[in-house]
C-alpha cells in the first residue's frame, strides 16, 4: 500500500522530488492502493488532516499544528431559506486558512529533500501557512508575494519568520520567479502549481465533509483553482474506494471582476481586473483546466459575484458568527443567487467552504483602492466633473440602484474622506471630491 506517481500517458513513474508535469508534457497523477484501504479505521483517530493517512503521502515525520478537523456549522441563513446549508469553517485552522492542510503535508513530505529551506509563490494564505510550518520544522521559508497583498497577511507572514520577496502585481507572476529561486538557492518549492504533494492535504476537506454530511453540493471560493480541484480529487477517491456512489456537485465562485475559471464554465467573456476579494485575483490560473474539469465531472456550475455583493456576504457570515475575508465571503451571494434561480431541491445537503479569516484581510496598505468599485467608483467619477446632490447622482447612474443606497454610498465615501459637502441649497446637499478622493481616483485609473 502507498502512494504511486505515474504518468497516465507514457507510464513513467516518479518518486522523491515529484514535478507537476511529466517529461512528456502530461500532468502527473498521484494514486493509491484504493482496494486495500479500510476507511473504518478513520473513526478511531483524532480529527484532522492526518486522520486519512492511507490516502496521503507517506512521511518520516509529521510537521503538524493539528490542522483540519474544522467545524461544520448549520447555517441560520440556510434555515431561513428552507434549505440544509452547512458552513465548513476553515478559518479555524492554525493560521486561519485552508492552506494549512497543504503546508502540513508538503512540509512533512519534503523534509528529507530540503537543502536550504522552502519557497512558495502565494497571494498570502499559502505563504502564511508555509511560514508557520517551516518555523515548526526549524527550516527557512521564502515567500514570493505580489505587491497587491493585504497587510494583515503580510504581517502574519513576517511574524512567523518567512523572508518576504515582493514580486509582480499578481501571484501568477511570482510562480516562475519562485521556481527559479528554488533552483538557484536549493529550496523546496511547495507552490501548488509547481508541486502536487500539498494538494493531497487540501483534499481532506472532502473526506471530512463526507464523514459528517454526505453533501449533494459543495460551494467553493475559487482563485487559482487548486482548492476546488483538490476537493474534487478527494471525492473521486472516496468513490474509487466504494464509499461514494455519486460525486457532489461542485460550484466554483469567483468575483465578476476576475473570473477566468467561472467564465470558462459559464461560457461568458472573462474579466481579469483587480477585485477587493484580493485572494481571488489570479489572472491566468495554471490550474484552470483542472478546476473546470472538476466542475464538469461533478455536474456542477459556477457563479460570478459583483463587488457590491461582497460586503453583504461578509455581513451575513458575521451573523453566523464567522468573520471571513472577502475572498471567502463570495460564497454567500453565490448561494443566494442559486436559490433565486431555483437551483437546489429542498432535501439537498449544501456545504459552503469558508476558506480564510477576515483577520487576514481588510488592512491593506491601500485599502480604499480595493474597497472602491462599482457604484462608489461611478459616483467619484461624476463628482470629479462637478458638484452634485443625491437625487441628481441617482438619476445619472448607469445601472439601476435603489435611491436609499445612493445616500449610503455617499455617507461611506464621506466617512472615508473621499468626498465632502460643497454647498447647501435649501434641503439639497451638494458634494464634491476631496483632494484625497481625486488622488485615489487618479491612482485607480492609471
Amino acid at each position: 500500500m502507498g502512494m504511486e506517481v505515474r504518468c497516465p500517458s507514457c507510464g513513467m513513474g516518479y518518486s522523491s522530488l515529484i514535478p507537476p508535469i511529466c517529461s512528456c508534457g502530461q500532468r502527473l497523477e498521484i494514486t493509491y492502493d484504493y482496494e486495500g484501504i479500510d476507511a473504518s479505521k478513520w473513526a478511531g483517530r483524532r480529527p484532522g488532516v492526518w486522520r486519512y493517512s492511507e490516502l496521503l503521502p507517506q512521511v518520516r515525520e509529521r510537521v503538524t499544528l493539528y490542522e483540519g478537523g474544522t467545524p461544520l456549522i448549520k447555517s441560520k441563513l440556510g434555515e431561513e431559506l428552507g434549505l440544509n446549508v452547512y458552513l465548513k469553517d476553515e478559518t479555524r485552522n492554525p493560521t486561519g486558512s485552508f492552506r494549512d492542510r497543504l503546508a502540513t503535508v508538503a512540509v512533512s513530505y519534503a523534509l528529507p529533500y530540503v537543502e536550504n529551506g522552502f519557497v512558495i509563490a502565494s497571494n498570502g494564505n499559502g505563504a502564511a501557512s508555509l511560514a508557520a510550518y517551516a518555523s515548526r520544522a526549524g527550516r527557512e521559508a521564502y515567500a514570493v508575494v505580489p505587491k497587491l497583498i493585504e497587510s494583515g497577511k503580510l504581517a502574519q507572514i513576517v511574524a512567523l519568520g518567512a523572508k518576504v520577496i515582493r514580486y509582480g502585481q499578481t501571484v501568477d507572476e511570482g510562480i516562475d520567479y519562485a521556481e527559479g529561486l528554488a533552483e538557484g538557492k536549493g529550496l523546496y518549492n511547495i507552490t501548488p502549481e509547481s508541486n502536487m504533494i500539498g494538494l493531497e492535504g487540501q483534499k481532506t476537506i472532502a473526506f471530512e465533509l463526507w464523514e459528517e454530511l454526505r453533501p449533494t453540493h459543495v460551494i467553493v471560493p475559487t482563485g487559482s483553482g487548486s482548492n476546488i480541484y483538490s476537493i474534487y480529487k478527494g471525492f473521486a477517491e472516496l468513490r474509487k474506494i466504494g464509499l461514494l456512489d455519486e460525486l457532489p456537485k461542485l460550484i466554483a465562485v469567483q468575483a465578476e471582476k476576475c473570473s477566468p475559471i467561472a467564465s470558462e464554465v459559464l461560457g461568458v467573456e472573462p474579466k481579469v481586473e483587480v477585485t477587493k476579494a484580493l485572494a481571488l485575483y489570479v489572472k491566468s490560473p495554471l490550474m484552470k483546466e483542472l478546476a473546470v474539469e472538476a466542475v464538469s465531472k461533478s455536474d456542477g456550475t459556477a457563479v460570478l459575484v459583483g463587488e457590491d455583493e461582497l460586503d453583504l456576504g461578509q455581513k451575513l457570515l458575521a451573523k453566523e458568527g464567522i468573520f471571513a475575508e472577502y475572498a471567502s465571503s463570495v460564497v454567500v451571494p453565490a448561494l443566494l443567487e442559486l436559490v433565486e434561480e431555483g437551483y437546489f431541491e429542498k432535501d439537498d445537503r449544501i456545504a459552503v467552504v469558508i476558506t480564510s479569516s477576515g483577520l487576514k484581510g481588510h488592512y491593506s496598505e491601500s485599502r480604499e483602492k480595493f474597497a472602491i468599485g462599482g457604484t462608489k467608483l461611478e459616483i467619484l467619477r461624476m463628482l470629479r466633473d462637478k458638484t452634485m446632490y443625491g437625487y441628481e447622482i441617482w438619476e445619472a447612474l448607469e445601472k439601476p440602484v435603489k435611491y436609499q443606497a445612493v445616500y449610503q454610498h455617499l455617507r461611506e465615501l464621506e466617512s472615508m474622506g473621499l468626498i465632502e459637502e460643497a454647498k447647501h441649497r435649501g434641503r439639497r446637499v451638494y458634494y464634491k471630491l476631496t483632494r484625497r478622493g481625486l488622488a485615489l481616483l487618479e491612482s485607480l485609473e492609471k
